[in-house]
């Protein structure tokens, strides 16, 4: 006798959650040519098959990860920015951004490190994303510093984006500045660097 439709079980929820979280863990640690799609799949205890279902290819999950993370690094720094009211607070706003980089830690490698260079259209996203926001970074210096003419404050806004970017990679990569300076005396010197962009 069939099953009638009330006693079917329900369908599965998706696990493409579940993919991309695997997919982050691996990535976060791997540049993705070092990764297969099976990997990710055996990582979050499915099959290829199962994978394929929820996406395309390899370079998909990439570009999704990217684009979420991309998000939230431009949210995130704006809101830091929002809090600067003078250059006298610019260190303070460069603190925010790495703190939320290190409770972001595993989407954040992907996205500064492994990442890098793997597709195009991470490549063009990461670039909108830098731009867009050294637009508000240049609206905020000339809130912050009105006697600036705009070519200065312009330059200032490219520079502290990538500033963020820099000590964020650096950060991540425990790179030999990291490791020499130190957390705290690497954090005061990027607070540094980003007061010198408007004097």
């Amino acid at each position: 006798m069939p099953k009638t439709r009330a006693s079917r079980p329900a369908n599965r929820p998706s696990r493409r959650h579940e993919i991309l979280e695997s997919a982050v863990d691996l990535l976060s640690i791997q540049p993705p040519d070092e990764i297969a799609v099976s990997d990710i799949a055996s990582h979050c205890g499915m099959t290829p098959a199962a994978f394929y279902y929820h996406f395309t290819s390899k370079d998909e999950i990439l570009d999704e990860i990217v684009g979420s993370f991309a998000d939230r690094w431009s949210i995130a720094v704006t809101e830091a920015m929002a809090e600067v009211h003078s250059p006298a607070e610019l260190p303070d706003c460069v603190d925010t951004v790495l703190s939320w980089v290190e409770e972001n830690e595993r989407p954040a490698r992907v996205y500064f490190v492994t990442s890098v260079g793997a597709t195009s259209a991470c490549e063009t996203l990461r670039r909108r994303t830098r731009n867009e926001l050294a637009r508000r970074a240049s609206k905020m210096f000339r809130e912050i510093s009105p006697e600036q003419d705009r070519i200065r404050v312009a330059i200032a806004g490219l520079g502290l984006i990538t500033l963020l970017e820099i000590v964020s990679r650096s950060r991540l990569e425990l790179d030999p500045s990291y490791r020499t300076l130190g957390p705290a005396h690497f954090r005061s010197t990027a607070g540094n660097l980003a007061q010198a962009l408007i004097h």
